[in-house]
């Protein structure tokens, strides 16, 4: 009889060859007794990832390759279909996780039968932890469906947990069942935003879930590797694919019984939010110099003419509310259909949020 299986590891991976050892090294060596699964999915890597992969041999090691590149959400649904763990446990290749991370999330869950247990994290940049001393809430916390139902609003009106927050989606246990039960698979169509659409169905489909006040996992900052905001835009993102991430926020709202106003109210707030954050993001990318300032300039152009044509950005406008902290232009600049204005704006807040930047990680 096979032994139960606690955990599976899930590791998109594409021409990763320089981050294979690392990432493996650190899942190898985790002092979690229970039997777990590591799922190596292969996103059509040309490099020498998959034979680094190979040469690797300890249990529950597994390797499945996709034919070609098809991007981390289908890559990722490889290994969701794969697994055979009580819970999943996302991660990408080129991050990190302490030794205890499993044991710590595991235990935690297990205490009070939680659907969902995540940690904070460390923000790795030249060797630097640029969260030292830095967390997202002040201490363990417990989210009953009450305080999961008021993290949605929260995440449309605030935002600020960045890469590990509830609405994460690696470094985090979630059970297996909810995914299965509820047939949550990410959308491969999206080579952005694929992590929020699956982490909004993930969150609107638990009971409860735990916080710790732990920095267990390691993200891993490369400032000369493209964004998936930047690869995404410079390959056309579509208006559309937006539209889908907000069909996904305001599904997960009925879902959890929020009234028809609230959903309308707040599935907008969602897409405006989406589409600037995506606008802020990829003009700090031209900034930063990820991407070619004159051929940003004109992609960017292209996305605002959609963005300031588009009927259903016009109607969801009139319900969108400034973030604490944001620019209250670039909103303004939508609504009023001003494209040399929206530009002008963005350019300022990317300015803005590198000198920020700078001076607090400098």
């Amino acid at each position: 009889m096979l032994s139960k299986l606690y955990i599976s590891i899930i590791v998109p991976f594409y021409n990763a060859e320089t981050h294979i050892k690392n990432c493996l090294d650190g899942l190898k060596n985790q002092e979690f007794s229970k039997p777990f699964e590591v799922i190596m999915v292969d996103d059509g890597s040309t490099d020498n990832s998959q034979n680094l992969v190979k040469k690797y041999d300890f249990p529950g090691l597994i390797l499945h390759s996709l034919p070609k590149n098809s991007g981390p959400g289908a890559a990722r649904n490889v290994g969701l279909k794969k697994a055979k763990g009580e819970y999943i446990f996302l991660i990408d290749v080129d991050d990190s996780i302490d030794p205890y991370t499993l044991t710590i999330l595991y235990n935690s869950a297990n205490e009070n039968n939680y659907d969902f247990v995540f940690s904070d994290f460390k923000r790795i940049e030249n060797s630097k932890n640029l969260r030292e001393n830095f967390f997202n809430y002040l201490t363990d916390k417990t989210f009953k469906k009450k305080d999961l139902e008021e993290s949605m609003k929260e995440q449309v009106h605030f935002n600020n947990f960045g890469h590990l927050g509830l609405f994460g989606i690696n470094g985090r246990l979630i059970k297996r069942s909810i995914i299965n039960d509820n047939n949550i698979l990410f959308e491969e169509k999206l080579r952005y935003l694929e992590d929020e659409t699956f982490a909004w169905d993930v969150v609107s489909s638990i009971s409860n879930a735990k916080y710790i006040r732990k920095q267990l996992y390691s993200y891993y900052v490369y400032p000369n590797t493209n964004s998936a905001v930047s690869t995404g835009l410079d390959q056309g993102f579509p208006i559309s694919d937006f539209k889908l991430v907000q069909r996904h926020v305001k599904n997960c709202l009925k879902q959890n019984s929020f009234s028809f106003k609230n959903v309308e109210i707040l599935g907008d707030q969602a897409f405006i939010f989406y589409l600037i954050t995506a606008l802020v993001s990829y003009s700090r990318c031209m900034f930063n110099g990820k991407v070619n300032f004159t051929n940003g300039l004109l992609r960017r152009r292209e996305f605002i003419n959609k963005i300031i044509t588009d009927p259903d950005v016009k109607g969801s406008i009139k319900n969108y509310s400034c973030l604490k902290g944001e620019s209250a232009w670039i909103p303004k600049a939508i609504a009023w259909r001003f494209r040399w204005f929206l530009e002008f704006a963005c350019n300022k807040r990317a300015k803005e949020l590198v000198k920020i930047v700078k001076k607090n990680y400098k």
